[in-house]
């Protein structure tokens, strides 16, 4: 398939995003994309503390569900 980088040495990981949701209160609050998980885990452990209900949620997500 043209233009769509398989086969152009793209691993899976850069077709991958990782979503880190921050939710109060049982309402979600924000969504940041981030390129690595690590990147995600730095993200929540810097506002780890900053609200005694703020939890964080942290998965993958296929980058084709952010861009179509």
């Amino acid at each position: 398939m043209a233009g769509t980088g398989f086969g152009t040495g793209v691993s899976m990981a850069e077709l991958t995003v990782w979503k880190c949701e921050q939710w109060v209160g049982g309402s979600i609050k924000e969504q940041n994309l981030f390129r690595s998980e690590e990147a995600a885990r730095e993200f929540a452990r810097a506002l780890e503390g900053v609200a005694p209900d703020l939890m964080f949620k942290i998965e993958p997500m296929p980058i084709e569900h952010v861009w179509n």
